[in-house]
């Protein structure tokens, strides 16, 4: 793509982008049957797995029997992850699914934090007009600064300022990845617990509302990129703008409240995104977890404990008054839970 114009001074200052929909270029990778735009937010997907294959090698490394530091932090993680999916989906299912769902909710949470990185969108340099980046979609470019440089101001005429770094679930194309990679693996699963016969049929009963169980099933994928996305991409946008409104690094503390807002919204997503993954995947196999109420029986540690009595809130096996220190109470067949909206007609269908 040309040349890059570096900074004058080094490190290069923090400055203001302009706010885009669309994830910037830094160079394009020649291919034979055409170039691969390298984006800002696959560098910082990369060093976000980077990141996460160094911890657990590193937990992982010298395991004890009693495990300290960074052993026990991860396998805390990892115990209260496989006793939600335990406890929703049962023991036999939720082990195979564990894999999916974790890598999931890992990925996403360490994501959505590393974008509130300090440098994260504020530092880059300029780089030529070029027609990748010309339909970037600018939505907004701010007139207050907090002090800090503007793209106008740091870039030379004819050039456009691209951070180095973008948070990967602020770039629609990695959500939508793994919404398409989450429904695959629903429609995999439901085929290989029914059968492709029993798959269709399930899906075409009753008939004339195959059509929206079709619609359903690809809404699914809309609903789950466009949620994370819209949700971290807009708490982007309101830290950036607040950023600037209320002074920027030296009288802008008020903005650490909203720093803060993104963190329980990172988590909120990670989770809703796993969670919903989970739940497809259990309704798709419904029927074929053969003995599920009897698969919490054995002796766990207690992370794993509480996340499989979490679990079976989520599934409505228990009452949500149980994860506040009172007696289990099973629910009936047929009946609802209180504090949880009733089985729609699909999911009773599905075998939800």
């Amino acid at each position: 793509m040309g040349p890059t114009i570096l900074a004058q001074t080094f490190p290069p200052p923090t400055v203001l982008p302009p706010i885009s929909i669309k994830a910037e270029t830094l160079f394009d990778i020649p291919l034979p049957w055409g170039e691969i735009h390298f984006t800002n937010s696959m560098l910082q997907t990369m060093l976000v797995i980077i990141a996460i294959s160094i911890f657990f090698f590193l937990a992982t490394r010298k395991m004890n029997l009693v495990p300290r530091g960074m052993q026990n932090f991860g396998e805390a993680i990892v115990e209260l992850l496989l006793g939600i999916t335990e406890g929703t989906a049962g023991k036999r299912v939720g082990r195979r699914i564990f894999p999916l769902v974790a890598t999931l909710f890992i990925f996403i949470i360490v994501a959505n934090y590393s974008g509130l990185l300090p440098g994260v969108g504020t530092i880059g340099s300029c780089h030529p007009h070029t027609a990748s980046n010309a339909e970037q979609g600018v939505v907004a470019e701010e007139e207050a600064s907090g002090g800090l440089l503007t793209a106008e101001e740091y870039c030379p005429e004819g050039t456009e300022f691209i951070p180095f770094l973008r948070a990967p679930n602020a770039d629609l194309n990695m959500t939508l990845a793994m919404a398409l990679l989450t429904v695959g693996v629903v429609q995999v699963a439901g085929i290989a617990a029914h059968g492709f016969g029993g798959y269709v049929r399930e899906l075409a009963t009753p008939l004339f509302l195959t059509p929206i169980h079709i619609i359903g099933e690809i809404s699914r994928v809309i609903s789950l990129s466009f949620r994370l996305f819209g949700n971290i991409f807009g708490g982007e946008v309101l830290v950036t703008v607040m950023y600037a409104l209320l002074g920027g690094i030296w009288i802008g503390f008020a903005t650490f409240i909203f720093l803060g807002v993104e963190l329980l919204f990172g988590l909120i997503q990670a989770l809703i995104f796993s969670i919903l993954t989970l739940f497809f995947i259990s309704t798709a196999v419904a029927g074929h977890a053969a003995n599920t109420q009897g698969a919490h029986d054995a002796e766990h540690g207690a992370v794993q404990a509480k996340g499989q009595q979490i679990g079976r809130v989520l599934s409505g096996q228990e009452s949500s008054q149980s994860l506040l220190g009172g007696d289990k109470e099973k629910v009936k067949d047929g009946e609802d839970v209180p504090g949880t909206e009733p089985k729609s007609g699909t999911e009773v269908h599905i075998g939800g």
